[in-house]
C-alpha cells in the first residue's frame, strides 16, 4: 500500500477557499475504489496549516487518482491558496486495522 502525506501552509485569507477545495477533493477521492483512506486535518495551534493523509492500494492507483478530472479541479482550486506545500510518498508497512 502507498501512503501520501501532504502538509500545506495556506495563503493568509485563503483558508476557507482551501477548505472548500479539500472537501471537494475528499468527496471525489473517497469514491475511488483503490483509495482506501483520504483525510485532511487542520493544525490546532496554526489554523493556516493543513495536512492530508491518503492511502492507496498501490502506486498505480495513486497515479490514476492524479490523472482524474477531479484532481485537476483540485489543483486549479487549491494552487492559489497555497503558500507552501510539501508532499511525500511512503510505503505503508504496518497498517492499522482498527476503524473509528
Amino acid at each position: 500500500m502507498l501512503a501520501i502525506v501532504v502538509t500545506i501552509d495556506a495563503v493568509a485569507g485563503k483558508e476557507d477557499d482551501l477548505i472548500a477545495a479539500l472537501n471537494d477533493n475528499a468527496s471525489h477521492s473517497r469514491q475511488e475504489p483503490s483509495c482506501l483512506k483520504w483525510e485532511w486535518s487542520r493544525h490546532i495551534d496554526d489554523p493556516g496549516r493543513f495536512a492530508i493523509y491518503e492511502v492507496y492500494t498501490d502506486r498505480e492507483a495513486f497515479l490514476a487518482h492524479k490523472a482524474s478530472e477531479h484532481f485537476g479541479h483540485w489543483v486549479e482550486a487549491s494552487t492559489p491558496c497555497m503558500a507552501e506545500k510539501v508532499a511525500g510518498q511512503f510505503e505503508l508497512t504496518e497498517p492499522d486495522s482498527r476503524s473509528y
